[in-house]
């Protein structure tokens, strides 16, 4: 016979061991289906964007519009893209593990938080040409992070921003849209259809 003691031990050693299996796991519920109508979100946001002003930003400009149509470009993409992650989390059967989830949380929140200070610092300053540097660049670094423990595809996803983002610093801002439309709509498309076809959706 086992001793109480004993087998409270072994109870809490399955307990660390499951939690331990289960923070090292890979998010895989990753959609890309819901990745390629973000794309296409991105792709609207352009195309509404330039009906405004052709360079992000120009002084002069119509800068809240602008601003407004990135917005809600922005929720829109959230929205479905977490549909698109409880589906097809529900259709492979795979739990949201609240450790996995929080995981990822804490693996994109830093750039995206140090995006957003970028952000509000650049409209205070009226310096809203340096934005799609800055959106690109933390968002692309937010996704090279999340795509440590989800599939692969993510994290070259997030490199590829990461060079549109460098394109963007690197040219005129007359390109800004330009490279917002190849960093959050044509790569968001292409990879979204890479994952959907090699990662069941």
């Amino acid at each position: 016979m086992f001793e109480p003691q004993e087998v409270e031990t072994a109870q809490e050693n399955l307990v660390y061991i499951r939690r331990t299996l289960e923070a090292a796991g890979q998010f895989t519920a990753v959609p890309g289906k819901a990745l390629m109508c973000a794309g296409a979100v991105a792709l609207g946001g352009v195309a509404w964007n330039l009906s405004v002003t052709g360079a992000p930003w120009d002084s002069g400009f119509r800068q809240a519009q602008a601003l407004l149509s990135w917005g809600i470009v922005l929720g829109l993409a959230l929205a479905v893209v977490g549909l698109g992650i409880f589906r097809k989390a529900q259709l492979m059967r795979t739990p949201l593990r609240a450790p996995l989830v929080r995981k990822l949380v804490w693996s994109l929140s830093p750039a995206l938080f140090v995006g957003g200070l970028l952000t509000s610092m650049a409209v205070r300053t009226d310096r809203l040409d340096g934005l799609p540097a800055i959106w690109l660049g933390c968002y692309g670094s937010a996704v090279v992070n999340g795509g440590q423990v989800s599939v692969t595809p993510v994290r070259y996803m997030g490199l590829c921003i990461l060079l549109a983002a460098a394109g963007a610093a690197a040219t005129p801002s007359s390109m800004g849209l330009t490279w917002l439309a190849v960093g959050f709509g044509w790569l968001h498309l292409f990879f979204g259809a890479y994952i959907a076809w090699r990662h069941n959706g």
